[in-house]
């Protein structure tokens, strides 16, 4: 297995907890239930190692404006990567089953266009190491 890093985007309302302590808490179960509802779109994925951390910033700086922007990096199978329908699925299961750290979250307070962004980026437990067959 290797590691890699799903992008996903969300184009509705959705505003992070201005404490931290209330986001790294509220902010898991937030995600979760966009996932859930496949709200989050699967835009991109990559390698990790090959992966510009910088990247997600393209995707709010993107003329079309996308509000969220998410980050998951996680091990994948061969068969987690035969399609974008099993890496969505994939992403889901870690999230659901503890799997995932919250490793940052912030806004982009973008004043010329009006909006505020959120970067939110999940990375797999150091101490978890599942075997994951799918």
């Amino acid at each position: 297995m290797h590691n890699y890093t799903m992008t996903f985007k969300y184009d509705g309302e959705f505003d992070l907890p201005d404490e931290p302590e209330v986001r790294d808490r509220e902010l898991p179960a937030m995600v979760l239930e966009k996932l859930e509802k496949h709200q989050f779109e699967l835009v991109d994925f990559n390698l990790t190692e090959n992966y510009d951390r910088e990247h997600a910033k393209v995707y709010i700086s993107d003329p079309y404006i996308h509000r969220s922007v998410l980050e998951i990096r996680l091990d994948l199978s061969m068969t987690d990567l035969k399609s974008r329908k099993s890496i969505y699925a994939r992403c889901l299961d870690a999230l659901q089953d503890d799997e995932l750290n919250l490793e940052r979250a912030f806004e982009n307070d973008d004043k010329e266009k009006g909006m505020l962004q959120s970067i939110i980026v999940f990375e797999m437990r150091n101490n978890h190491n599942v075997e994951h067959n799918a």
